[in-house]
């Protein structure tokens, strides 16, 4: 009986011997790990800040981050960092990397804004809405408006749209999409162009080119233009100007009677 109790202990002694050795190890991983997440363990001394500062400030990002660089070098939440970055609304994109011992270093992209949307927005070169406190100097920027959901498309138009009139000098001051889908313009000039339904860039780049044609300077008269005729256009002039009056070949602009289509 002895000897099989014996013959017992030898067999798990190797197992004991495992146990005890795994046993250990963990115990080590864990003191290293709860080492590695204290502040005071190679605690993050230098951050550095990569970014533009066309519209941030070195002060706006370092408030942003101060909370999250409190943590030791291993113990950093990178991820946290980022998501608190990029809740700055000029913020486009951010990363965060280690760079040992003692520093982390934080690099942004800043919004590229390119038109004012619905008044009180931004829209970025994508289409993108972002919605910082605009400065004046921004409000100099085209004017869209729309639905969110169509910022893209409606940035894509006014960009088709000046590339059909840039000969003529032209440009997109404002650009309306309404919930029915209608565009309305206003050109850099002050005239106002109604699209209906249709995708404005062709008949408004073939209306203005004809307008343009015509000797007399015509176009500095021109006020509406009603693109919403199926097989025309239609023009309201100025106040105090009467079509034809200074303009010997004012009857080559036909003008549609039909009622304008709805949009």
């Amino acid at each position: 009986m002895k000897v099989e109790h014996a013959t017992l202990i030898e067999q798990i002694k190797p197992m004991l011997k495992i146990s005890a050795l795994t046993l250990m190890v963990a115990l080590c991983v864990w003191a290293l790990m709860d080492w590695m997440e204290q502040p005071e363990t190679m605690p993050i001394k230098q951050v550095r800040i990569e970014a533009d500062f066309s519209h941030l400030t070195r002060h706006e990002i370092s408030q942003t981050l101060m909370p999250y660089v409190e943590a030791g070098y291993f113990a950093i939440d990178s991820n946290a960092i980022v998501q608190a970055v990029m809740q700055l609304a000029w913020v486009k994109q951010t990363q965060v990397r280690r760079v040992w011992p003692d520093t982390i270093v934080v690099t942004i992209k800043e919004q590229t804004p390119v038109a004012v949307w619905n008044k009180t927005s931004l829209l970025n070169d994508k289409g993108d809405v972002f919605s910082p406190v605009i400065p004046q100097s921004l409000m100099q920027l085209p004017h869209l408006s729309g639905l969110d959901s169509k910022s893209r498309a409606v940035l894509a138009q006014s960009q088709r749209i000046d590339q059909s009139i840039a000969t003529l000098m032209l440009s997109v001051q404002q650009l309306g999409l309404s919930e029915h889908g209608s565009w309305q313009v206003v050109l850099n000039n002050g005239v106002r162009v109604k699209a209906g339904n249709k995708a404005p860039e062709k008949a408004m780049s073939k209306s203005l080119n004809t307008l343009a044609s015509i000797q007399g300077g015509l176009m500095d008269h021109v006020n509406v233009i009603d693109l919403r005729y199926p097989n025309g256009l239609a023009v309201t002039w100025k106040k105090g100007y009467q079509f034809g009056q200074s303009n010997k070949k004012g009857k080559a602009l036909a003008l549609n009677k039909n009622q304008p289509t709805k949009g």
